[in-house]
């Protein structure tokens, strides 16, 4: 029987991410502003404006990109993490192989996630839900260790395809 199981998280806003927005906005508003008074009765004028008009559209795309969605991707023992930028762009994190784990357990103090050659994080951000993290030995990335934020159900469902040897 095939096995397939997508799940999203979105990553939540933290005061970094408002500091960002606040600092992008202020910039664009302030080129925009230069601009248009540097240009305004001069025959730049109309050069002015659209330049004004270019930085406060880059203000918002710059500050839309700071809103980040993480989705797993679980395909017959294969895990697909991506994330999501503003809802435009995706971008494949990485592709694993379940069979492949070698520890798998809640994010926390006492995790095994030393000395590992790749970290990818793909978490919701939030205190109020549990991270895990998986360790798994891959082609290209090394030993990698994955943080995400998976549901009980979703745990369930990866659970099967761990190796028997597994402990966790």
């Amino acid at each position: 029987m095939d096995v397939f199981k997508e799940m999203g998280v979105v990553r939540l806003q933290d005061g970094r991410d408002t500091t960002r927005k606040i600092l992008i906005f202020m910039t664009a508003i302030c080129f925009a502003l230069a601009m248009f008074f540097l240009s305004f009765g001069t025959m730049f004028t109309m050069i002015g404006l659209l330049l004004a008009g270019g930085a406060l559209y880059l203000g918002y795309y710059f500050s839309t990109s700071l809103y980040v969605e993480y989705e797993y991707i679980l395909t017959n023992g294969e895990v697909d993490f991506d994330k999501i930028i503003a809802q435009r762009s995706r971008k494949r994190l990485c592709t694993v192989k379940l069979s492949e784990t070698t520890a798998f357990g809640k994010a926390n103090e006492n995790a095994d996630t030393e000395n590992a050659d790749t970290y990818v994080v793909a978490t919701a951000n939030d205190p109020e839900q549990t991270d895990y993290y998986l360790r798994v030995k891959h082609k290209s990335l090394g030993d990698t260790v994955i943080y995400f934020t998976p549901t009980e159900e979703y745990i369930e469902l990866i659970k099967q395809f761990f190796p028997r040897t597994l402990k966790y």
